[in-house]
């Protein structure tokens, strides 16, 4: 079976749940296909005259990338067309409520990245519902899912309203993967690329999101692995080659691959080819993270996600120069 591919998706699920509401599509449930456990990715195709159906996550957080198409957002700030290639956060909870329509006379198609933390509770205000899900898309990985009416609950307390103000995704053109805003670049020696941090310029909380952009002969990292956070990567453009416990491989553009945290999710992302490559990476950010390089025999230790900014130490270690547990230690008195 083909890896999948962003570009060139298997739809493996029709999306008929929310036919009655107008909204209409199906799905490439990418993240499944590539085998993520913590993170979600799905590509919705959306049939031209769906609705948008606002709704809201309380446990997971939903990061957003125009493929293709101009879709239409709807957010409490208000409704707004987006682009190809624009980029959206959606945070937990009201200030994060969205929905997906398509007002035009083609298919459009969107890919979400989510979390993956159970149970969770989904609410759709304007519809007077609300799902729950012992499982984020209990429906393919198993569990207890449940979508009833809010009129039937025994006792009901509103959410508070969202400003919208503070809704992340009403702001246009915060960032784009066609036209990206290159942030933290780096210039090592076979370790040069140039970052643009999506999940940063959206305003996303719990999901990083970067894009790299790879010269010819260069890597983005050492071959590591990650013990507390997932990652997955999108080839945008390009043909970069991929190094895992597996070997080493080149990969097509839109190749969709997931690496779990483990030793068994190595990785190393390097660009043999001549033009430059473009990789999308998006990455769970649980701290503490302890990140592991086979090839010097070293681990790094930090108090705060991979990427983020802020107080906590990052510090790299030899294993070699391991010490036993009681070494050092005196009994008190």
């Amino acid at each position: 079976m083909a890896p999948p591919n962003v570009f060139e998706p298997v739809f493996d699920e029709d999306v008929t749940r929310y036919e009655d509401y107008g909204f209409r599509c199906r799905r490439s449930r990418l993240g499944y296909q590539a085998g993520c456990v913590l993170l979600g990715a799905s590509l919705w195709e959306v049939e031209p005259g769906s609705a948008a159906i606002l709704h809201y996550h309380f446990a997971n957080e939903e990061l957003l990338v125009v493929i293709r198409g101009r879709p239409t957002l709807r957010t409490p700030a208000g409704s707004r067309e987006l682009v190809e290639g624009e980029v959206a956060a959606f945070p937990r909870g009201p200030r994060g409520a969205h929905g997906i329509g398509n007002g035009g006379d083609e298919a459009v198609r969107v890919l979400f990245f989510s979390e993956m933390r159970g149970p969770d509770v989904v609410v759709y205000p304007e519809q007077g519902m609300l799902g729950a899900l012992e499982e984020m898309s209990s429906p393919e990985r198993g569990g207890m899912a449940t979508w009833m009416p809010l009129q039937t609950a025994l006792e009901h307390h509103e959410a508070e309203e969202p400003d919208p103000a503070l809704t992340p995704a009403a702001k246009p053109g915060a960032a784009t993967i066609l036209e990206p805003d290159f942030d933290a670049d780096q210039d090592r020696p076979g370790f040069t690329y140039r970052r643009a941090k999506l999940g940063w310029q959206t305003g996303a909380e719990r999901l990083g999101a970067s894009l790299y952009e790879i010269p010819p002969g260069q890597a983005t990292f050492p071959y590591h692995a990650h013990t507390a956070n997932e990652e997955l990567l999108v080839v945008l453009d390009g043909k970069p080659s991929l190094r895992t416990p597996a070997g080493r491989r080149e990969l097509a553009t839109g190749e969709v691959v997931s690496f779990p945290a483990g030793e068994e999710g190595a990785h190393q992302v390097t660009n043999g080819s001549q033009a430059p490559a473009r990789v999308l990476v998006v990455s769970t950010m649980d701290a503490p993270e302890i990140n592991l390089y086979p090839d010097s025999g070293k681990l790094m230790a930090a108090t705060r996600a991979p990427g983020a900014a802020g107080e906590g130490f990052q510090e790299a270690y030899r294993r070699e120069h391991a010490t036993d547990y009681w070494e050092g230690e005196e009994p008190p008195g």
